[in-house]
């Protein structure tokens, strides 16, 4: 039987009114039994709710009068009651199965939970959906979901994500559109498999459905060096490739701008990066309503630099010397923030694009750089008085060799300090430096 534990409930709160205590299992509101925290939020908004409590081996109803939507004032200690759904495919470009072996468990859990792209933006293939999952999706409103479609030619996405039973997309996404649901969506390029034509035909059959899709974007595949043999053999996007589909999206872009009012379909920073190609202007991407899937992030460091340049310090109180560590594809876009931040009187900064050694040259984005080859980039270097890495390269506060921040930082013997993608947010922190203890001698 499903049931959410309780980590805490609120001082003060309706549920703490009603006795309910942290360690407490809630099993059903109003007789609806709960698989997450979605179920419960759904069905905890009525104004008389019985709650099925749980407490050792007893159980209780606690009946419950409150205002319409009014919160209870509990906090769960995982957000799916019934687990992770995992998932069943054997995608030809799938990332896991282009790991090493020995990394911790949890890199290599391939979650498909449509739960999740609604709480939190995951993309799935909705392969593992059934038809009382739909009904749910609609009748709770879980909207908008984030679905990787790939493509809508139903043989075409079985042999991309090696999976005979996968049901027809496009009958999915219809049914959730009729039903009200908001879909961005996404499409994983694999050059010479589902690109050109391929490409055109899944473009056409998504914008049938605007509104409801209100996003399609395209991103170029990410291959390993450990990527297993026994996985089809894909090519990576080269410029050319990568010219051909910005060509096709600003021809898309065009038409759909005077069929709908919007652009709709959008191509990811990395094939403008890949192509040499100037990103598009902020007013272009609409809203950024991909920015988590790497689309527009680009654009919004430029004008963040561009906007708050003039209001950087002219000196700093004493001298300081920083090195900026990034990835390969992103170090040009960097060296723009490194010529501002080098007018700054007393600041002299570098930028270390770093290879990707632990999987692979062909890895070029910051996200899967990790602590290791940061570390044996820079031991021989001088990194001056602090290095800068950029947030997205840890995950739970590691990289993804398991490193830590501060193991970095004792190795280097300077501080090393994570900061989120903006120019803003990184001459915040240099400054803050200032506040801390001395900095160790060059």
């Amino acid at each position: 039987m499903y049931s959410g534990r309780v980590a805490s409930v609120e001082p003060g709160s309706i549920a703490e009114e009603a006795g309910i205590l942290p360690g407490d299992l809630i099993i059903s509101i109003n007789g609806h039994k709960l698989a997450d925290i979605i179920d419960y939020r759904f069905y905890s908004t009525e104004e008389e709710i019985d709650v099925l409590v749980r407490r050792g081996d007893e159980e209780a109803v606690i009946s419950i009068e409150k205002d319409y939507d009014d919160p209870l004032g509990i906090e769960f200690e995982d957000e799916l009651f019934d687990g992770v759904r995992e998932c069943g495919n054997r995608c030809i470009f799938c990332f896991v199965h282009q790991l090493p072996r020995g990394m911790r468990r949890s890199l290599y859990l391939r979650d498909d939970d449509y739960r999740l792209s609604f709480l939190h933006g995951n993309f799935v293939t909705l392969t593992n959906v059934t038809e009382d999952d739909l009904k749910r999706i609609i009748e709770q409103r879980l909207s908008p979901l984030y679905v990787s479609v790939h493509t809508t030619e139903p043989e075409l996405r079985q042999q991309m994500i090696q999976s005979r039973n996968a049901p027809d997309i496009m009958q999915q996404l219809q049914t959730l559109a009729e039903g009200g649901i908001i879909l961005h969506t996404q499409i994983v390029i694999c050059p010479g498999t589902n690109d050109r034509d391929h490409l055109a035909r899944t473009v056409k059959d998504l914008a049938s459905l605007y509104p409801q899709v209100a996003s399609i974007g395209i991103v170029p595949v990410g291959l390993t060096k450990h990527r297993r043999a026994s996985l089809p053999h894909i090519e990576l996007i080269d410029p050319e490739g990568a010219r051909q589909i910005i060509r096709q999206v600003r021809a898309w872009q065009k038409e759909f701008r005077k069929q709908f009012g919007t652009r709709l379909v959008w191509a990811s920073d990395e094939l403008y990066l890949v192509a040499g190609i100037k990103v598009p202007s902020a007013a272009s991407y609409e809203g950024y309503p991909q920015i988590e899937n790497g689309i527009g992030l680009v654009r919004q460091f430029i004008d963040d630099l561009r906007r708050t340049a003039k209001r950087f310090p002219e000196r700093l109180p004493y001298p300081l010397r920083a090195t900026l560590v990034t990835s390969t594809l992103a170090a040009p876009v960097v060296e723009e923030l490194a010529d501002v931040l080098n007018r700054i009187e007393n600041l002299r900064v570098k930028v270390v694009p770093i290879i990707n050694e632990f999987f692979g040259e062909s890895v070029t984005v910051a996200g899967l750089i990790t602590g290791k080859d940061i570390k044996d980039r820079l031991m021989k270097a001088d990194v001056g008085d602090v290095v800068t890495i950029p947030s997205v390269m840890l995950r739970d506060g590691v990289f993804l060799d398991d490193m830590t921040v501060d193991e970095l930082s004792a190795a280097l013997n300077r501080p090393v300090i994570a900061v989120e993608p903006r120019p803003t947010a990184l001459v915040k922190s240099l400054i803050h430096i200032f506040s801390q203890s001395e900095l160790p001698e060059s």
